[in-house]
């Protein structure tokens, strides 16, 4: 913990002097929508990334929502004046970097912060994206703070000596992921394109609720990004509950540019059934979405797929095994 502390603290302080060393960058973010920021600390799977550094991401999930974003000091400031009769979530703040695992490799890391409101009270909801299991140190993460407001001026929802503790506490991870969320590889030992089953609970309560897989014909071998941008492939979304919540559905495709696509009304007004499936892919670089026994040329595919493999847990595990077969290939 010691020595968790140094370099954080050392980390926090490399960067502070950056930003006092470089001109000031606060930009202000209103209407719905998803809007991205960089990340100093590096951003997973960067060959698919199309807007180089710019990783980090803020969503604001209704017109009252507006968040300031200040890259030199680290201080996100989000806003909003609305009552809301019921629990609602108004935001979410996605940060990006990278930590050692039990094996000592660096893999890319994330700490995802969900933010809510409850009549005029604030809540966060927090937790982090790993590619593996187990326990991880020397956590870089830019060293933002987040805050709302308060009857006394602002209040603190999460600092950065927080948010590196969801990646490096063991006991923490532990709570919020192995017993939680179990990733199955329905590879086995043997090599070929990333295929997930994501499990929710532990032990014989486990139920298994989604599965992915992102396929590509030739296998994989290479760039990434040279895949998704000029490629033949496809990641393909299996439920297999109908239980899935609908504002999880929703939010997911809001968050990565789907929400609106007319061959998705259908899942965004009643979300999964058991057995739906939803796919994106192209063909020699040409685009489509597949969404049951319906599909529609789509441009954006490259994009939706790099944004969810650097952006979701579960595209994060995927696109971990596959860099792992590109870095094999090499």
């Amino acid at each position: 913990m010691t020595l968790h502390r140094s370099y954080t603290t050392l980390q926090w302080a490399a960067l502070s002097l950056l930003a006092l060393t470089g001109s000031a960058r606060a930009t202000d973010l209103e209407g719905r929508g998803v809007h991205y920021f960089a990340s100093a600390s590096g951003c997973p799977l960067p060959e698919v990334n199309t807007h180089a550094e710019m990783c980090n991401r803020i969503g604001l999930d209704d017109q009252a929502t507006t968040a300031a974003v200040d890259t030199s000091s680290y201080q996100i400031h989000f806003n909003n004046a609305r009552s809301y009769g019921k629990k609602t979530i108004v935001g979410d703040v996605l940060l990006q970097g990278s930590a050692l695992d039990e094996a000592g490799r660096r893999v890319p890391v994330s700490v995802h912060l969900i933010l809510s409101k409850s009549g005029d009270s604030w809540s966060v909801s927090s937790h982090a994206h790993t590619p593996v299991k187990g326990a991880f140190s020397a956590v870089r993460i830019d060293p933002y703070l987040v805050d709302v407001p308060a009857a006394s001026g602002r209040r603190v929802l999460v600092s950065f000596e927080q948010a590196t503790k969801l990646v490096s506490d063991p006991a923490l991870a532990a709570r919020l992921s192995s017993h939680l969320v179990q990733v199955r590889d329905n590879r086995g030992a043997k090599p070929g394109d990333p295929d997930i089953t994501i499990t929710l609970g532990a032990g014989k309560v486990a139920k298994p609720v989604m599965r992915a897989r992102l396929h590509s014909d030739p296998p994989s071998a290479g760039n990434a990004g040279a895949l998704l941008a000029h490629g033949t492939w496809s990641f393909e979304l299996e439920a297999l509950t109908g239980k899935i919540p609908n504002q999880v559905v929703q939010r997911e495709l809001f968050l990565y540019g789907l929400s609106d696509h007319p061959l998705l009304k259908p899942l965004m007004k009643r979300g999964f059934a058991a057995r739906d499936k939803l796919t994106i892919g192209a063909v020699h670089g040409q685009g489509y979405l597949r969404y049951g026994d319906q599909q529609q040329a789509f441009a954006g595919a490259g994009n939706a797929a790099a944004a969810f493999l650097q952006q979701s847990f579960i595209g994060l595990v995927l696109g971990n095994q596959l860099a792992a077969g590109d870095a094999l290939a090499r």
